[in-house]
């Protein structure tokens, strides 16, 4: 009997976590009743690849050769007794309620704001929205962009800082994650002519998702360091004229 208590409790503990991540996270206004995403999103994949010509290293230019995947955004929104919805939004980006709006820190792409929900207290809705991303590495010290090329950049920097070869790097094929989150936005607006401290006034609320977006990388094979640089020659410049011929002593 114990026995099973033990086995019980363990799977419970087990549990804790996966429970955790099923839940997005909810940010609402003091208009907004509920926000949330009602159907799994699909998780994306793009394909990376060394566009140069050159088979050198450092020469490398790489970009990213896929469309830009879209994710399909479906839940369901309510607002507060006695306000009515304005509009829904799909925005990919880390974002937080700011006043009475949603400020979005990186936004990655967005839908236009859908208003044919105006009026409602509740809706389903489902919207399209697209990830916009840098198709090759800006360089730029600040990068706020979603940009696989730098990422990719970083990770081979820091094989490199471990005394490795880039070119060891740029041969093989290999796969990595980069996160994205996903936010389902409403609006809802309290009554003008309501009893309340909020009458006329409009909030956001949303709920939020992240999910991966995968990244392969199109090794080559090929892909060498390049030619070791030749030594410089230590020998002192003469006066162009080859040394005059000596005769020995004459004991």
């Amino acid at each position: 009997m114990h026995r099973i208590w033990k086995v019980l409790a363990g799977l419970a503990c087990l549990a804790v976590p996966f429970a955790a991540t099923a839940y997005d996270e909810q940010e609402y206004g003091f208009t907004v009743g509920a926000v949330s995403i009602t159907k799994p999103i699909s998780s994306g994949t793009l394909s990376l690849k060394n566009m140069s010509s050159s088979k050198i290293a450092s020469k490398r230019d790489l970009a990213v050769t896929s469309n830009n995947p879209s994710f399909n955004v479906t839940g369901q929104v309510f607002c507060k007794p006695g306000a009515r919805l304005t509009a829904v939004q799909a925005i990919i980006g880390n974002g937080m309620l700011h006043n009475d709006d949603m400020m979005v820190l990186n936004n990655w792409g967005k839908t236009p704001k859908q208003t044919n929900v105006a009026g409602r207290s509740d809706a389903d809705v489902s919207l399209d929205v697209e990830l916009r991303m840098s198709r090759r590495g800006t360089g730029a010290a600040i990068d706020l962009t979603f940009n696989p090329a730098r990422e990719y950049e970083k990770k081979l920097k820091a094989f490199v800082a471990k005394g490795n070869s880039a070119a060891e790097y740029l041969r093989e094929t290999q796969a990595f994650d980069m996160d994205v989150t996903v936010n389902l936005v409403a609006w809802c607006k309290m009554d003008p002519n309501a009893n309340s401290v909020l009458a006329g006034k409009t909030y956001a609320g949303f709920a939020s998702r992240k999910l991966p977006v995968t990244i392969l990388y199109n090794g080559d094979p090929a892909t060498i360091d390049g030619p070791t640089p030749r030594a410089k020659s230590s020998t002192r410049k003469g006066s162009g004229q080859p040394p005059l011929k000596t005769s020995p002593p004459i004991e």
